[in-house]
């Protein structure tokens, strides 16, 4: 959970470097579905190791969409996205102590929250009619066929590089968005890291198969992070430790 002086202190302390980091191992978990994979990576740099679990996907035969809590403060990641029949999803933006959104959110059509102008807000995720998109929040516009919406933030990476000034420091659990531009995308939960470690994690040759990000988005961390597939003979379900606001689930287009 994320309030408003929460996001203040994560604004703050930037710094430029992060760790060096290589791939140990990675391998496909789970198969849910054709064209839909749950691949987990090892990695390692001098002082620190991490796991990258992400839902890997085409937008062709996949979309993504927000999914309001029914119940905010009594819903759990997992049984939301087997209520929604959903094929995999994570937490979705920010909120404050009282579970109210922060930054734009819409979902189904509907804006729950509105857009807001925070330097931590840099960019939304954006899906509307056979297309999703990462964009950043100065560069939105809303028009009249926006599906679905999360404003949050930081950047990790933009242009296939790791975006500059991220904080070096503050550890935690990540989730993130990912996508290569040219229609794959990723759904990634990210054990303790820095945000700046992160952006290098996700440009480790590897990490996704055969694609790496051109563009990738911060979602809500640390307590708030969660990632759950549809797989079998059971779910591959990484629960997060508090109550969110709203989730992203994939979902057949």
């Amino acid at each position: 959970m994320t309030s408003r002086t929460t996001l203040a202190v994560l604004a703050l302390s930037l710094a430029s470097a992060a760790a060096d980091w290589s791939l140990a191992a990675s391998q496909v978990i789970a198969t849910p579905v054709q064209g839909l994979a749950v691949r987990e990576s090892q990695l390692a740099s001098e002082s620190a190791t991490a796991t990258l679990t992400a839902v890997v996907f085409s937008e062709k035969k996949y979309t993504l969409r927000v999914i309001d809590s029914p119940a905010p403060g009594q819903t759990r990641l997992a049984d939301v996205m087997r209520d929604a029949r959903a094929l995999a999803g994570v937490n979705g933006g920010y909120f404050q102590d009282d579970l109210r959104p922060v930054g734009l959110l819409v979902a189904d059509g509907r804006t729950i929250q509105p857009f807001a102008r925070a330097k931590l807000l840099a960019g939304i995720l954006t899906v509307r009619p056979g297309r999703i998109e990462i964009v950043r929040s100065p560069n939105f516009a809303a028009g009249k066929n926006l599906l679905d919406a999360v404003q949050c933030g930081p950047m990790l990476v933009e242009d296939s590089r790791r975006v500059a000034g991220l904080n070096t420091e503050r550890h935690a659990r990540r989730t993130i968005v990912a996508t290569d531009g040219r229609g794959q995308w990723a759904l990634c939960y990210l054990t303790s890291v820095s945000l700046a470690d992160s952006a290098a994690i996700l440009l480790v040759p590897g990490v996704f198969g055969n694609w790496t990000p051109r563009t990738a988005l911060n979602l809500d961390g640390g307590g708030s992070s969660g990632l759950w597939v549809n797989a079998s003979p059971a779910p591959v379900s990484l629960p997060e430790f508090s109550f969110v606001r709203d989730y992203i689930g994939v979902f057949v287009r």
